[in-house]
């Protein structure tokens, strides 16, 4: 199908269309196609629909990995008629999938009703719009994700400091291709950045011990997440257990004590290992495991 600017249109098995990036190898939501698996992984799981009209104030969604604005668009059109204020926050390298994808709106049948806004947003990288009782403000912050959180850690004065989400929408390339967005430190500076006052829910489509072992000694509640295209589960992470229906319990901590690839990457290369004994007391001593 049609390439231009390093990126692809692809038909996938089901008959969707969605965009592959040649450079990194990578088709974006590459089984069931962007929009089911924006709303299986996030918009069902996290409850948005209920927690949207539930909530006063703003409601902010951190979406890491903006890619061609699928899972973004997704939540907009399924919460559009609920009376909410979105404030999105995006992040990403490059807004070059989003722009190919823009072309191609038609073909991949998730963009219907934003296209005007999604062009002030390229333009301006940010945009604020009413749509029906939804009122939302979109931003987007380009560059390197770890070293912003690292920024954020730090506090400069010349560095705005970011809002504090109610959920992430966690969507980066896979740890063999971008080891970086999957170390240890990323994931402890997020939690860290979190407010505990602020209950917050961080889905994502891997369900890989290294993953969840990460995230446990990241300081997160980590459960099974919902099943989305030929996965059969995936890994939601959480500050408050109350967010997690599917706790991991201490039959997965004893596989995970098993596995070949448990211990975390502390730098951004991708390599496998089993689990340290530093981290084996690290995991038993986490709060989850005394509560089940």
């Amino acid at each position: 199908m049609q390439t231009d600017s390093g990126y692809q249109l692809v038909r996938l098995n089901n008959g969707i269309c969605s965009v592959r990036s040649l450079a990194d190898a990578e088709t974006f939501h590459p089984v069931v196609g962007p929009v089911a698996e924006a709303e299986a992984l996030y918009l069902h799981q996290l409850r948005l629909c209920e927690r949207l009209q539930n909530h006063a104030g703003e409601f902010v969604i951190w979406d890491v990995g903006l890619g061609a604005a699928a899972n973004s668009l997704t939540i907009l059109h399924a919460t559009r008629d609920l009376a909410c204020r979105i404030r999105l926050v995006s992040f990403d390298h490059t807004l070059e999938p989003l722009v190919f994808a823009l072309k191609h709106a038609a073909d991949l049948g998730y963009f219907g009703g934003y296209e005007a806004h999604l062009q002030a947003f390229i333009h301006k990288h940010r945009v604020g719009f009413q749509d029906g009782p939804q009122t939302v403000n979109w931003e987007f912050h380009h560059g390197d994700f770890p070293s912003l959180l690292i920024s954020q850690m730090v506090g400069r004065e010349s560095v705005k400091p970011l809002p504090t989400p109610h959920v992430i929408l966690f969507d980066a390339y896979s740890p063999a291709r971008n080891p970086a967005m999957w170390t240890l430190p990323l994931f402890t500076n997020l939690f860290q950045l979190l407010d505990p006052r602020r209950p917050c829910a961080m889905p994502t489509y891997s369900r890989s011990t290294i993953l969840r072992v990460t995230l446990l000694l990241a300081g997160f509640f980590v459960g099974v997440g919902h099943a989305t295209g030929e996965k059969e589960e995936t890994t939601i992470a959480a500050n408050n257990l109350s967010l997690i229906a599917e706790p991991l319990d201490r039959r997965w901590l004893d596989r995970a004590r098993r596995s070949h690839s448990a211990e975390p990457m502390v730098e951004p290369v991708y390599r496998i290992a089993p689990l340290s004994e530093e981290n084996w007391e690290r995991l038993q001593a986490h709060p989850q495991f005394g509560r089940v």
